[in-house]
């Protein structure tokens, strides 16, 4: 059991409510104070790793996350949090491997959807399409009600530089869906539904859908010069093909 008022509670707390720099003080005194207790240590890594990857810090996030694997090798969270770190840094062939354990070592379906949608990505990234498909076809069957899992196969869809595996019509109804799950609010997937209009032949809509991407944006947003190169490319009539190798 863990005691809410300790360190460790209070700090897993912060972390779900969103108070990451204060989830990092706290969990980072549970390591301390559950030294000694292995699977109390190992929740207090993970979920301090969480909160610097929300942060930004990303290395920092990726060495928790191998301590939690490094301390209960068959906690199957610990190779997806680092799976994860792997394909936002672009080490895809990590992602593949970790996510492919996180997949082996869990027990049931659930979380399985997001999984292979992430290693999907990461094969995606490698050049390795038809592994890619599997992974995106299998992810949607189940999890057919995230938005992220929708997301990531419709960009594959949309942007795959082989057309053999690109799909207009299937990227614009996988990103709407996206998109209304989440209430319109995520400018990731608005950008993702812009691509697919493209690739559907209708650059009017892709046009509009990346103005309203855009909109989303602080002005200072790291992905604005890429969002505003695609409304480039859709007034020119160009769909968007994702270079292989980069996020």
């Amino acid at each position: 059991m863990i005691d809410v008022d300790s360190n460790l509670g209070r700090g897993i707390y912060a972390e779900v409510s969103q108070s990451y720099r204060e989830a990092v003080k706290l969990l980072t005194l549970a390591i301390e104070d559950e030294r000694g207790e292995v699977i109390k240590v190992a929740l207090a890594r993970r979920f301090r790793g969480l909160a610097y990857k929300h942060l930004g810090r990303r290395d920092e996030a990726l060495n928790d996350f191998l301590e939690v694997i490094r301390i209960q090798p068959k906690f199957d969270l610990g190779y997806y949090d680092a799976g994860v770190i792997y394909n936002l840094t672009n080490r895809y062939k990590e992602a593949v491997d970790a996510m492919t354990r996180a997949i082996d070592l869990r027990p049931d379906d659930r979380g399985l959807g997001r999984r292979r949608g992430e290693r999907g990505n990461a094969y995606f990234h490698l050049g390795q399409f038809k592994r890619a498909q599997d992974d995106f076809v299998a992810a949607v069957q189940l999890a057919p009600h995230d938005a992220d899992v929708l997301n990531n196969a419709a960009w594959f869809r949309a942007t795959c530089p082989d057309a053999s595996f690109r799909n207009g019509k299937e990227a614009v109804e996988l990103a709407s869906r996206a998109c209304q799950l989440d209430k319109w609010k995520d400018a990731d997937q608005i950008d993702t539904l812009a691509a697919a209009q493209a690739e559907a032949g209708d650059f009017a809509e892709a046009e509009r859908y990346q103005l309203k991407a855009l909109s989303l944006l602080s002005a200072d947003e790291a992905l604005r010069p890429k969002f505003q190169a695609r409304l480039k490319q859709y007034r020119a009539k160009q769909p968007v093909r994702q270079e292989i190798g980069q996020g």
